[in-house]
């Protein structure tokens, strides 16, 4: 039996995402719509962690053929005003977390109380394996390669509120030290929430202004789908495969 449960919200997001993946998948929801839980999940629970002074609780229930994730926020900042129908823009300035909630949940609900704040994620059972599912958590992991095009930074696992500042901070380091062009091999990269997609903004913006070029490489299924509702492979540079990026690379430096 798929019983209900309810978990005080941690820093711990990735086991929090593990336990509603379980939960949802149990109960029948299967590729893009489970994904989608699951991230809409995630981006409730980091709001709590960064505006709500990290107290809450996480529940999950089954109910009428929908599968329903309620977060609760004691400091109860977060109003249904928050909830903008206009995409943010791709500054990196501000955060996507609540418009992408609204985006892929079937149902999407915020109220304010005198006990804090409540937001409530439903997404209909539905028969869609279009997507691969995400899989348990995994440890990110950051690797560079020094090559004549440019350093490629390979990057697996889950890049999320907690692992991001890992990613930035290679990034950022390679910068600074010279080294503007630089390819993302993301093929192994098994989640990516609001966090992870802002460290892309932000890192491809900075390459840029200094005259550089950062491409992105094997993005696929959820981060694909991620960066088409966001709207950012129009300040993204993406290729297929590392190799292409590579390429990409050293075509901008020759034409620079």
């Amino acid at each position: 039996m798929n019983l209900p449960g309810a978990w005080p919200i941690t820093d711990d997001v990735g086991s929090m995402r593990d336990r509603i993946d379980a939960f949802a998948s149990g109960a029948g929801l299967t590729g893009a719509r489970l994904h989608d839980l699951v991230f809409a999940a995630n981006e409730a629970v980091v709001n709590v962690l960064e505006h709500g002074d990290g107290l809450g609780t996480v529940r999950i229930w089954l109910e009428d053929g929908q599968v329903v994730v309620e977060v609760t926020d004691r400091a109860g900042r977060l109003t249904p005003a928050h909830l903008s129908p206009a995409r943010p823009s791709l500054d990196g300035r501000r955060g996507f977390g609540l418009w992408l909630m609204s985006e892929v949940c079937d149902q999407l609900t915020i109220e304010q109380g005198d006990g804090g704040s409540r937001v409530e994620m439903r997404m209909n059972v539905d028969d869609d394996d279009s997507i691969k599912p995400r899989g348990t958590q995994q440890r990110l992991g950051v690797a560079v390669t020094r090559l004549a095009a440019g350093p490629l930074v390979t990057v697996s696992g889950d890049l999320d509120v907690t692992t991001s500042p890992q990613l930035h901070a290679v990034v950022t380091d390679l910068l600074t030290s010279g080294d503007t062009h630089i390819a993302a091999d993301l093929s192994e990269l098994s989640f990516c929430d609001s966090s992870g997609l802002r460290v892309l903004l932000v890192s491809t913006v900075a390459a840029r202004e200094m005259g550089g070029l950062m491409v992105l490489a094997g993005v696929t299924g959820p981060l694909d789908r991620l960066l088409r509702l966001t709207g950012s492979l129009t300040v993204l540079a993406v290729r297929d495969n590392a190799e292409e990026a590579l390429k990409l690379l050293s075509e901008h430096r020759a034409g620079s």
